[in-house]
């Protein structure tokens, strides 16, 4: 029997060998994945708190920062009067020396709208203000060539960039950014497009659409063809650089690269394209902004309204006015101008106005005769018998007296008629316009009286009028303005209720009854198309109603003729700016025409019937006889022992006396006859002329005359 070996131990089995080297090799690989879980871990703990921070410091800035809407209103809007059917008669620069004209987003083309959205945002609809897409396309486009060659800015960030106009820098691009958040999250994105529309630049000083598309192309941006919304649409990338009207041919490819864009979003076919394309950059309108639409009433406008507004001219009646003004001015004296007021008398709105003839004119053009203070000759007349009517003083067939009498060393005269008419109806003396019963009414009622009641009418008077003009404001002694005469007639066509005159819409009408209904009414009786036929070349069979009173300055420098006919109160003024005087300027020759004119027109007829006739007007405390009456009879003309020259031989002789009774007249007791009263011419000798009363009163004057 053998021995054990001492001290050699037995071999290990081939599976312990396995085993053991197994757990060696996977020992490192189990830390590593732990490693990485806790890592990831880590990571994802960091990144939700730097996440909730970021969250939290939003919020807190969100909020500490409002959005500063107050600076997308800052921007001055170019005033702009419009008449009463939205057309535009005249724009003004805004006070940063912009033109901008906002207009909601209905007012502006849909194909403009959809071109701007394909070239400056076409993820405009579905991003929150900043756009992901397009930031890591431009990163990686300019990161490929090197250099900037896009950007990302949505339309929401052009917007913030505008508002704050700071220098381009990164912090700048996130704060544009973050306030795009903020602008996208408060306001719908047809306000924000609007917004972007209204204020972006076009070149120049054009901001918005609307100035641009009217400069442009003359026209809204709500009529903006295709081609045009495209060419719009690609300048505010580099509004100096693509400007068309400086740079078309790199106006056109911006155009182009716009409509491509359009048609691969799919918002125009291939043809349309293909068609606006094809569209030459036409030679663009160089459309002024200041219209020639009714010039003198926007201008006014403007100046009492500088924010702009709707005013009440309506255009097509403008034009019509304007039309037979032109035609009328033909027949004047050289030299001639014009101003016309039309006055919607239930409204008080001035629908028509025409300052001068040519608003272009170098010299005069710009004078608005309208609002120009001018001497209104006789056309005051009616409202010197209203104060008399009114007060119980007078009435239309009441006897006034025309006579020669001497006021201050005034010996006033009738500018048509040679001789006085004695004694006649109030209501004669008023058609006929006849100086002294004016002045004799004024005297007896009150001068003041009678000046106030032209100022309820609605004519504003200098203060001192009364001290200035004394009783010669009758006969055109103060000056008025067109615009205050046909208002004032305008109050007598409302049955005495006074309105503002109103250039503007929104203005108050502060309606005010300053006449008894019935006054008006016999001034109608009195001076209307049925009492006397107005000069002119309107057929008498077809005259309309209407009632006027004309006027001319001393020394025929103004021509005028006011009136209304219920519906509208119209003002004529002819003359010259410079005050020149014409012997052809008298209101029945030069302004009654046109008058007459304009109420047969179609658009400024009388709709209804004649008016029906006044009631008796109770005459209370009658006015007293003018003094001249109470003294001794008198020959005012010619002065005892005056001495003529007979330059052709015979000098002319008109006698006059104190009286307007009937007298019998003798020259060396030969009997005069009426026909000689007008004057009657002498030869060379001496004379002696004799008045008799029939009362049996007389008087007697010699004078002399010698040959030239």
């Amino acid at each position: 029997m053998s021995a054990p070996v001492v001290g050699v131990a037995a071999a290990p089995r081939t599976a312990d060998i396995l085993s053991a080297s197994g757990a060696a090799g996977f020992q490192p690989a189990r830390k590593k994945q732990t490693h990485r879980r806790r890592w990831l871990k880590r990571i994802g703990i960091s990144t939700c708190v730097t996440a909730a921070i970021g969250t939290v410091a939003l919020t807190i800035v969100w909020h500490t920062c409002p959005f500063p809407f107050q600076r997308l209103t800052r921007w001055p809007s170019s005033p702009r009067i419009v008449d009463r059917h939205g057309t535009e008669l005249r724009a003004r620069i805004g006070g940063d020396d912009q033109w901008r004209f906002p207009i909601p987003l209905e007012q502006i083309s849909p194909r403009l709208r959809e071109a701007t959205i394909a070239i400056e945002d076409e993820r405009f609809a579905t991003h929150a203000g900043v756009d992901p897409i397009a930031i890591v396309r431009a990163a990686g486009q300019n990161i490929a060539e090197g250099r900037v060659v896009s950007g990302a800015s949505t339309i929401t960030m052009q917007i913030c960039r505008m508002m704050d106009d700071r220098p381009r820098t990164w912090t700048t691009k996130a704060i544009e950014s973050f306030r795009a958040l903020q602008l996208d999250w408060a306001w719908p994105k047809d306000d924000i497009l609007c917004c972007y529309l209204n204020i972006a630049p076009y070149g120049g000083n054009l901001r918005g659409a609307e100035a641009a598309a009217r400069h442009y192309f003359g026209r809204s941006a709500a009529n903006l063809s295709l081609a045009e919304a495209a060419l719009l649409a690609g300048l505010p990338q580099s509004p100096a650089r693509l400007r068309p009207d400086r740079h078309p041919h790199a106006a056109r490819a911006r155009r182009d690269a716009v409509l491509r864009r359009m048609a691969e979003l799919g918002m125009i076919s291939d043809e349309e394209r293909e068609r606006a394309c094809a569209e030459p950059i036409v030679t663009l309108q160089r459309t002024s902004r200041m219209a020639r639409r009714a010039p003198h009433a926007a201008l006014l406008a403007l100046s009492r309204r500088p924010g702009g507004g709707t005013c009440t001219i309506d255009l097509a009646l403008q034009g019509e006015v304007e039309r037979l003004t032109a035609d009328h001015a033909r027949t004047l004296v050289i030299g001639a101008d014009a101003a016309v007021v039309v006055i919607e008398t239930a409204s008080g709105n001035v629908i028509a106005m025409i300052g001068s003839l040519d608003f272009t004119a170098q010299r005069d053009g710009q004078v608005n005769g309208a609002t120009a203070r001018r001497s209104p000759g006789s056309a005051l007349k009616p409202f010197i018998y209203a104060a008399a009517f009114e007060d119980g003083r007078l009435s239309p067939e009441a006897i006034v007296h025309d006579i020669p009498i001497e006021r201050a060393g005034w010996s006033p005269k009738n500018f048509a008629e040679g001789a006085f008419a004695g004694q006649l109806g109030a209501a004669e003396a008023l058609r006929r316009s006849l100086n002294v019963p004016a002045i004799l009414t004024a005297e007896g009622v009150g001068l003041t009286r009678c000046l106030g009641l032209i100022e309820a009418a609605g004519v504003r008077l200098p203060i001192d009028a009364a001290r200035r003009a004394g009783l010669t404001a009758t006969t055109g002694g103060i000056e008025v303005t067109l615009l205050d005469l046909t208002n004032a007639y305008a109050t007598l066509g409302r049955g005495g209720i006074r309105q503002r005159a109103r250039l503007m819409l929104d203005e108050p009408a502060n309606p005010q009854r300053v006449l008894s209904e019935n006054t008006c009414t016999a001034l109608d009786d009195i001076l209307s198309s049925r009492a006397r036929t107005p000069r002119g070349g309107v057929a008498i069979e077809s005259l309309p109603w209407f009632m006027w009173k004309t006027g001319t300055s001393s020394g025929q420098r103004d021509a005028w003729a006011v009136g209304h006919n219920g519906r509208f109160a119209v003002g004529v003024w002819i003359g010259q700016f410079n005050g020149a005087s014409s012997p052809h300027l008298t209101g029945a020759d030069s302004a009654e025409p046109l008058l007459a004119t304009l109420f047969s027109h179609v658009l400024l007829r009388r709709r209804e019937a004649d008016p029906p006739p006044h009631q008796p007007i109770v005459v209370r405390r009658p006015l007293s006889p003018p003094a001249e009456l109470s003294g001794p009879l008198k020959i005012v003309w010619p002065a005892d022992g005056a001495t003529f020259i007979a330059t052709t031989g015979f000098a002319t002789i008109q006698p006059r006396a104190n009286r307007g009774d009937p007298l019998d007249w003798f020259l060396d007791g030969r009997l005069l006859n009426a026909t000689d009263l007008t004057g009657f011419s002498v030869a060379p000798g001496a004379y002696e002329l004799r008045c008799v009363s029939p009362t049996g009163e007389a008087d007697a004057v010699r004078f002399r005359v010698r040959g030239a």
